[in-house]
């Protein structure tokens, strides 16, 4: 084979090794293309799959955070329905509720008023001053099975308005029930500054707030009422031997920790009372709001006087003598023997007493000299 023959053939090599070299570059090509868009139907995929687990992550997040939300106010009514339902301490009772319910609703301040079977309505209230808890705010309540609720809305004069920025502007009032069923009372809460209209929603969870504090509440009512019969002398109406002697070792002690003043005074009648509830009633009117008037039995007679010294108890000593029908220094109607002490910083509640028995013995024996029954501390 001669030199020609040799360049065709090496021609021909070159040739077929472009083509092959063409035929390669096609096939990868080919397969890149045929494996991107197998990368892009993955990536596509994976990209829906991020983005639905995103919203489904999402919508998981709302779902947990609105039923942490539901769940502290669930924790929040059986906390307070678990506080309340664990005291029977009417006072503490009544402060818990309404501290709650102004919290789970957003209120700026509320009110509770519990009937009784005799005497005036029992009436508590949170966030209102001593001004507004004595006004009327409620209206006319709810009466059970006519009205669901009654809608508060109060109207000031300009110059109310101008002045008064933080006025009561609104509230809602629902039916407290009993455990039966029964009407006991009306739970409100009340906004200042602007009024606020109630969803049904809302609405819904603040009846349930009083269907949940109806019942601990009538329970610390009737506890409360038992217990201050429990502690009352049927007699007269006034506090029982009982509840004195409790009551004044704790007006001793607490007024030896604070450094205050109190006053006792021990006293009986001349021939006694003939009628003892009448004169019990006449002694309660007498006496200071503060005051602990007690009938110790067999016509005996105590008040408690917190902070209050001697000469309180000479003034109420004459106030007694004159509700009783008679005159300190007056031998004609009524007379009183009476033992005044003022607590000095040795006494306890034991020799407080006596200190006043002994002063109560001595005006007994200078009958005709009631000044002598006062004992100077």
């Amino acid at each position: 084979m001669g030199r020609g023959d040799g360049l065709i053939l090496l021609d021909q090599e070159a040739t077929w090794t472009g083509v092959g070299a063409l035929a390669l570059s096609a096939f990868l090509l080919a397969l890149g293309i045929v494996l991107f868009a197998r990368w892009r139907r993955v990536a596509e995929r994976e990209v829906a799959q991020i983005q639905a687990t995103g919203e489904r992550t999402e919508k998981l997040l709302t779902e947990l955070s609105r039923a942490l939300g539901d769940a502290r106010d669930e924790r929040g009514r059986l906390e307070a329905l678990g506080e309340l339902g664990t005291t029977l301490d009417l006072d503490a009772a009544l402060e818990r509720a309404l501290e709650v319910v102004s919290q789970l609703v957003d209120a700026d301040s509320a009110m509770i008023v519990l009937r009784q079977e005799e005497g005036e309505a029992i009436t508590a209230a949170y966030g209102l001053t001593a001004e507004e808890s004595a006004r009327d705010l409620l209206g006319v309540p709810p009466e059970a099975g006519k009205a669901r609720a009654v809608k508060l809305g109060y109207l000031y004069t300009a110059e109310e308005a101008a002045n008064d920025e933080f006025r009561l502007s609104g509230g809602v009032a629902v039916p407290l029930a009993g455990a039966h069923g029964e009407r006991i009372g009306t739970l409100a809460v009340f906004w200042r500054r602007a009024d606020r209209a109630l969803t049904d929603d809302q609405l819904g969870r603040f009846e349930e707030l009083a269907a949940t504090f109806g019942p601990a509440l009538e329970n610390a009512r009737l506890y409360s009422e038992a217990r201050r019969l429990a502690d009352t002398d049927p007699l007269t109406n006034l506090r029982n031997r009982r509840y004195f002697t409790e009551r004044l070792r704790r007006e001793c002690a607490r007024a030896r920790r604070y450094g205050r003043g109190l006053g006792l005074l021990l006293f009986e009648t001349e021939g006694g009372l003939d009628d003892l509830f009448s004169a019990g009633e006449r002694i309660q009117g007498a006496v200071r709001s503060t005051d602990i008037a007690s009938h110790l039995g067999d016509g005996r007679f105590a008040v408690i006087m917190p902070e209050a010294g001697h000469a309180d108890a000479e003034r109420l000593h004459r106030r007694l003598q004159f509700a009783l029908g008679g005159r300190v220094d007056d031998s004609d109607g009524v007379r009183l023997h009476a033992g005044l002490v003022e607590l000095r910083s040795e006494d306890d509640a034991a020799m407080f007493l006596r200190r006043a028995e002994d002063a109560l013995g001595r005006a007994r024996e200078a009958v005709h000299e009631p000044l002598a029954a006062v004992q100077r501390p």
